[in-house]
Parts: C-alpha cells; structure tokens; sequence
C-alpha cells in the first residue's frame, strides 16, 4: 500500500476512517477493509442484510407520506428534500417509523458524528431501515461515509490550509456547509449544534462528546497506522477532527451539563 497514489481521490481511505471513527465512538456502522485492486486503494464493506431483508433508505420512505410535509418555505416534501424541519417532521409523524425505538436519536448521532469527520453528503439515499424477513424492523448501520476529511483534496492543498489559522478553522467549522437546508440555505451544522435549538442534537452532544473525548487517542492512531497516507493527510486529518471537537462539540458539552 505505501507505494500507492491516491491523487485520484482519497474516498476509499475516507469512507474507511470515517466508519472508523464511528466504530471507535461506539455506533453502530458497517464493517470496512482497506485493499488494493488494479494499483489503487480500494475499500470493502461489508452487506449488513440477511437473506430476505429489505433496505428501506429514508427517501423512499419520506416521499409515501400523505398528506405531503411542508418544508420551512411552505413547499410540499419529496422524497430527496433536505429541508431540516422536514425531515423532523418525517421522523415525528411517519407511520412506517412509528414502532421503530432511536430514529430520531440516530438521525442526530449522525448529524453530529458527521459534523466531527466533515461528511458533507448525508443524504436521504444513504441511510434508512431494515425491514427483516420475519417482518421485524430495524435502523440500519451507518454506511456510506466516504464524502468527510476533504476527501478530494491533495496534499497541497492541505498544507496551504493548515498553514492559515484563518484558513482551518474555516474550514474545520466556521464556513462549513452540510448537505441540510433551512428555508432553502444549506445550514453550517456546528450552527445548529452550536444554537442548541433543537433538544434531540443537544441531547446527543451531552451523550457523544465523552465518548468522542476518549476515543480521540485512538482515532489518531487508526489514522497513524494507514501506510497509504502522507504524513501532510495524517496531520490534517487528526488536526481539523481535533479542532471541531475542541472548539465546537466541548464548549457546548461544557455549557450543557454545567
């Protein structure tokens, strides 16, 4: 692995770390492996479904609600709409969702796990329910955590950003944008965690941020131990984590449980 180029995209290794950190937080996440195919970095993932399960991911149960949500501009739902208070309002009222215990504590772990790793890109096709064979229902592991840590960026301009203390703590939180809206603006999500508005996520950052806080050691060793990374991608990767938790997820931490 060490002599491998990674400059045609670094999500193998991303969507490997990301469900990493997951694992080491103690949350429920698919099972990854790093390998090589054909001289690049690959990354397996396990199927988490059994024989005669069904994956139902949160679009295609949004979009069979009736009457249809409105979203914070007044329009109706779709299956794809990002709409935060929509979506709230999909895990509150759908019946499909109603005898499932933890959705909406397992939407806002992944809210503030992503915010942590920098996942940019949970969207409503990549995360849902098992519905088992036996008729049984479940949430589904985390998967698909490939888009977090800048996962096209090079070297470059890595080290460009870690040397402006402007530069990454914009990056780190200050101008981040997710892939969720309010009234049409995709949101800063260290905004919404930093408002503590919404009790469910203020909730979760009370129970994840010691969990986080102890695995922060191992985290950085996972990422040490990669061969395939330069040490420029180690020390961004552990760096921009490190701040998000320090400058974001503690002070709040602090403010909630003093």
């Amino acid at each position: 692995m060490k002599n491998i180029n990674l400059s045609y995209s670094n999500s193998p290794v991303c969507e490997y770390i990301g469900s990493k950190i997951y694992e080491l937080v103690g949350l429920p996440v698919h099972n990854t492996i790093l390998g090589t195919r054909n001289g690049k970095i690959v990354v397996a993932c396990e199927d988490f479904l059994k024989d005669g399960d069904r994956l139902y991911e949160f679009d295609k149960i949004k979009v069979t609600f009736e009457p249809h949500f409105l979203d914070s501009n007044g329009n109706e739902t779709n299956g794809i709409g990002v709409d935060l208070y929509e979506i709230m309002m999909t895990l509150q009222e759908h019946p499909f969702l109603q005898n499932i215990s933890g959705v909406e504590e397992h939407f806002w772990n992944m809210f503030v796990m992503d915010a942590l790793i920098g996942n940019t890109d949970r969207n409503n096709s990549n995360w849902g329910i098992i519905l088992r064979k036996s008729g049984s229902k479940e949430i589904a592991p985390v998967y698909d955590n490939g888009n977090c840590l800048n996962s096209k960026w090079d070297d470059e301009k890595m080290q460009i950003v870690m040397d402006d203390v402007d530069k990454i703590e914009a990056e780190a939180y200050k101008a981040r944008r997710c892939i969720y809206e309010l009234q049409g603006k995709k949101i800063n999500p260290y905004h919404i965690i930093e408002s503590m508005k919404y009790q469910e996520c203020s909730d979760v950052v009370r129970k994840l941020t010691p969990k986080i806080e102890s695995s922060m050691s191992r985290i950085r060793i996972m990422i040490e131990e990669i061969p395939v990374l330069s040490e420029i991608q180690k020390h961004f990767f552990t760096l921009i984590i490190q701040k998000r938790y320090e400058n974001v997820l503690l002070p709040i931490y602090q403010i909630l449980t003093s």
